[in-house]
């Protein structure tokens, strides 16, 4: 299907524009609707009477949201900046001249652009296109007026996506446009009222006597209210994005989906919950779950239609977000995730998991995962491309040949060696039972299995309960941590054993340098 693409180079290396919702957050990326807006702008500011490039936009706005190629990014610290107002009336306004707190959240994108392609049949397309390439040459930035921008059009582009609109994906939206946009951004501008205010104040200026005060009684009249303003306009329309996975060609993949929803640890929670918490957070949220959901499907509740344990598929898992794999980390959680098997449609997940996540305005919904005497744990869902790395789900899915684990591993069965008497043939034997764990969920044998008590990734627990380690999932059942390697790649969520749905057995991509 033809195509184009605009590409947005950010000069200074920074995008620097402040999200709808939060002034204290950046944008990224920049929604569909900034950038028409950008493009908008750009048009009346140079050419506000070519009727060829108001067509182009008119046609423009009407194509479906576009696939997004997201360079690699990162979100920088906002600080608070106090900034003068504007002159105050008064002698003493030079002296005690007072200051706003202004916010300008940015994010570091490096030299890499940003690239956003429609597909879609050019009806009328090749004259539009000239005209919109024109547009682009006149868009300096994207955002605040430091975020300078080299924007150009690019047809018949092949690049890939990292991110693609799907209505019933449960990923963040990002604002769009549609049919009448223009008109709409042209009516809030209200540059012909604004005109006739400024016209007839000047009459006044240079008038005397009566036609002086005729004018006054016009101006008045016309505008009861004072001088009229612009409007900032307004995009109440998003269309949900989710990420494109693009495994190698020999990856193997797992039977999760990596598309996995997020949520994380709520601003206002004052209560912090380690890691050792995994088994009753991911309790608390299934049972808040089950509650929430009206109909409960047997891949959420995990049990067939006779409450036998569900055999004919596989089931949502919950697992921990931990703050672990760094110099610092200290194994804190930072939230949950849900994961669901890859045969659930992304419809079918929207319309179970919504009413959990948002309201009916489609606002988010905080959730409280209340816990008795342990307190009560609040929970959101993430909707940043930027989240920090404990929170990405490519931290947890990206292929890789060695994986380790981040929560311990429950052994689906007890070895029959000794581990105090024999600890060579017991390690043998559990390495043998892990080999089996991949093999019962779809992956393949492994080519080497490490067996320890202790975690691999620094901030994470011992394996053994009792010792400053992992409570004990089951009674009478091992768990232990380990770092598998594969003769070819697997793509992830990775969760071994049999307590994998409820957060023990959680893998992750290992890298010797993550210690």
């Amino acid at each position: 299907m033809p195509s184009f693409s605009l590409i947005v180079e950010f000069l200074t290396g920074y995008c620097v524009a402040t999200d709808s919702a939060n002034r204290e957050k950046a944008e990224w990326p920049p929604h569909p609707a900034r950038i028409f807006m950008a493009m908008a702008a750009a048009h009346f500011e140079t050419e506000p009477t070519n009727q060829a490039q108001r067509a182009a936009l008119e046609w423009f706005e009407r194509l479906d949201p576009p696939d997004i190629a997201i360079p690699h990014h990162t979100v920088r610290d906002v600080l608070t900046v106090y900034v003068p107002v504007n002159d105050q009336a008064g002698g003493e306004a030079l002296i005690q001249r007072s200051r706003q707190a202004r916010f300008f959240p940015r994010v570091h994108i490096g030299t890499e652009p940003l690239r956003m392609t429609w597909r879609t049949p050019h009806e009328n397309g090749e004259e539009h296109l000239t005209q919109l390439e024109t547009i682009c040459r006149s868009v300096t930035r994207i955002g605040h007026s430091s975020s300078l921008v080299w924007m150009r059009l690019e047809r018949d582009t092949s690049g890939e996506p990292t991110h693609v609109p799907d209505e019933h994906a449960l990923e963040r939206g990002l604002r769009i446009v549609q049919t009448g946009t223009l008109k709409r951004l042209e009516e809030a501008f209200n540059i012909s009222v604004i005109k006739e205010f400024a016209e007839l104040e000047e009459q006044i200026s240079v008038s005397k006597g009566k036609a002086k005060s005729q004018f006054k009684i016009a101006l008045n009249e016309r505008f009861p209210h004072g001088q009229p303003k612009s409007q900032r306009p307004v995009f109440s329309v998003s269309r949900g994005y989710r990420p494109i996975t693009t495994p190698p060609g020999e990856a193997v993949q797992s039977q999760f989906d990596p598309n996995f929803i997020v949520l994380r640890q709520h601003e206002d929670t004052t209560q912090v919950y380690g890691v050792e918490s995994t088994a009753m957070v991911t309790d608390t949220l299934r049972k808040l779950i089950m509650s929430k959901v009206k109909e409960v499907p047997s891949w959420v509740g995990g049990h067939e239609p006779n409450c036998d344990k569900l055999k004919s598929q596989n089931h949502m898992a919950l697992i921990p977000l931990p703050f672990v794999g760094g110099k610092y980390a200290d194994g804190h959680l930072m939230g949950l995730g849900i994961v669901m098997p890859r045969e659930i449609p992304y419809r079918e997940r929207a319309r179970v998991l919504s009413p959990l996540l948002f309201d009916q305005e489609n606002n988010l919904i905080t959730l409280e995962l209340r816990m008795g005497n342990v307190g009560v744990w609040k929970l959101v869902r993430e909707t940043d491309f930027a989240p920090k790395q404990n929170l990405r789900t490519k931290t947890y899915t990206d292929p890789s040949l060695s994986w380790a684990s981040v929560t311990p591993v429950l052994l689906d069965r007890m070895p029959k060696a000794d581990r105090m008497k024999e600890p060579t043939a017991w390690r043998e034997e559990v390495a043998g039972i892990i080999a089996q764990s991949c093999q019962n969920v779809g992956l393949p044998a492994p080519i080497a299995v490490r067996v320890e008590k202790t975690p691999f990734f620094r901030g994470s627990l011992r394996a053994m309960p009792g010792q400053g380690g992992f409570p004990q999932l089951r009674k009478g059942r091992f768990q232990v941590h380990v770092q598998i390697e594969f003769d070819k790649p697997v793509q992830g969520p990775l969760l071994l054993g049999s307590g994998r749905f409820f957060g023990y057995g959680l893998m992750r991509p290992w890298k010797e340098e993550v210690q």
